[in-house]
C-alpha cells in the first residue's frame, strides 16, 4: 500500500492523479488501464440498482436536495459566463479550492474555475485548456481535489445510497439538462453537452443514474446511434471516448441525472486528509470491478 498524507507535496502545475502517477508502477491518468478486461462488455452498460434502493423515495429526495442547497449553471470560459441549458448541484467538493469562498461548495464541479482563461479550443469545454502550463492543483481540472462530500450529499435516502459506495467518489454531481434553453449542441442549439471526452476510467469511472428524464434526452457515443437511457436503471461507458448528450426538442422538461464518479484504486479518508492504494490498484480493471460489485454491491448487469 502506498500512502500520501501530505497533499501540498504535490506541484501547483499538475494534477493529484497526475503526481499519484509518480509515485506507482501503474498508472491511472491514461486512456487504457494497465490491466485489461476480464471480459468483453457492451459499449454501454446497463445496471438494476440494488434491491435496497426505493428508487420512488431517491427521486422525491433527490428533487427536495435540490430544492434546499440550489441548482447552479455550467461556467464556461468567458468573464461570467453561464450555460443557461446545463446545471446542477455538486455532491462533492474541493475544501482547498482555488475559488475559495466566491463559489458556494455545490457550485465548484460545475465548469471552468478560471472564467477569464484564454486561446481555448472551445468555450463550452472546461477541458479544453487542459494541457496549457497553468495552475491546475485544486483547479475545475484536479479531479482527485472533488473527493469531499458536499452537504446535499448526506440528504436522506440520497445520502444513505451514496453512504453505501465502496469506492471514493470523485467529481460527483446531479446534472440537469434544461431543454427549454438555447445550448450548444448541433445546428438547433439544443441544450446539453457536446461532443467531449472526460476522464480516463482510472481516474473517474462515470456510473450515470437517470432520475426524472423523458425520451427526447438522448445520449450518443461516437459511433453508435443515439440512445434514450432510462429513469431506475445505472449505466456506465468509457467516458474517456467522445459522447454527448442532448434534448432533441425545446419541449421536454428538465432532465435530471445522478452522475457518479469513482476513483477506483486509490481511497481517500477524509478525518486524515490522505490517499491511499488499495486492493485492486493495478490488479483489477474498473469496469470488471464495477460489474463484480467491488464499487457498489447489488448492481446486476443486465445486458452483458
Amino acid at each position: 500500500m502506498i500512502i500520501v498524507d501530505d497533499l501540498n507535496k504535490i506541484p501547483v502545475n499538475t494534477t493529484t492523479a497526475s503526481y499519484f502517477d509518480t509515485l506507482t508502477p501503474f498508472k491511472i491518468n491514461k486512456s487504457v488501464p494497465d490491466v485489461p478486461l476480464l471480459h468483453e462488455y457492451p459499449k454501454l452498460l446497463k445496471f438494476q440498482l440494488p434491491d435496497s434502493v426505493d428508487f420512488q423515495q431517491l427521486v422525491a429526495d433527490t428533487q427536495e436536495a435540490l430544492q434546499l442547497y440550489g441548482e447552479w449553471n455550467y461556467r464556461l470560459v468567458g468573464e461570467g459566463r453561464k450555460d443557461a441549458s446545463y446545471g446542477g448541484l455538486g455532491l462533492t467538493y474541493n475544501p482547498n479550492h482555488i475559488d475559495g469562498n466566491s463559489a458556494n461548495v455545490h457550485e465548484q464541479v460545475q465548469g471552468n474555475h478560471n472564467p477569464g482563461t484564454k486561446g481555448v479550443a472551445n468555450p463550452y469545454s472546461a477541458y479544453s485548456n487542459i494541457n496549457m502550463p497553468t495552475i491546475k492543483r485544486n483547479t475545475h481540472y484536479d479531479t482527485f481535489g472533488f473527493a469531499t462530500r458536499t452537504p446535499a450529499s448526506y440528504h436522506k435516502s440520497l445520502g444513505t445510497f451514496l453512504d453505501s459506495f465502496k469506492c471514493t467518489m470523485v467529481r460527483t454531481a446531479l446534472r440537469i439538462i434544461y431543454a427549454e434553453q438555447e445550448g450548444p449542441v448541433g445546428d438547433d442549439k439544443y441544450a446539453g453537452v457536446t461532443w467531449h471526452k472526460d476522464e480516463a476510467m482510472t481516474t473517474n469511472l462515470r456510473i450515470n443514474i437517470p432520475i426524472v428524464t423523458h425520451p427526447d434526452y438522448l445520449l450518443e457515443q461516437e459511433g453508435s446511434d443515439p440512445v434514450h437511457i432510462e429513469a431506475g436503471y445505472a449505466y456506465s461507458w468509457d467516458t474517456n471516448t467522445m459522447h454527448r448528450a442532448y434534448a432533441k426538442t425545446r419541449t421536454a422538461p428538465p432532465r435530471i441525472h445522478l452522475m457518479l464518479g469513482f476513483s477506483c484504486w486509490w481511497d481517500f479518508d477524509e478525518k486524515t486528509n490522505s490517499w491511499s492504494t488499495n486492493e485492486f490498484a493495478g490488479k483489477k480493471h474498473p469496469v470488471d470491478m464495477l460489474v463484480d460489485g467491488d464499487i457498489i454491491s447489488g448492481l446486476k448487469l443486465l445486458n452483458g
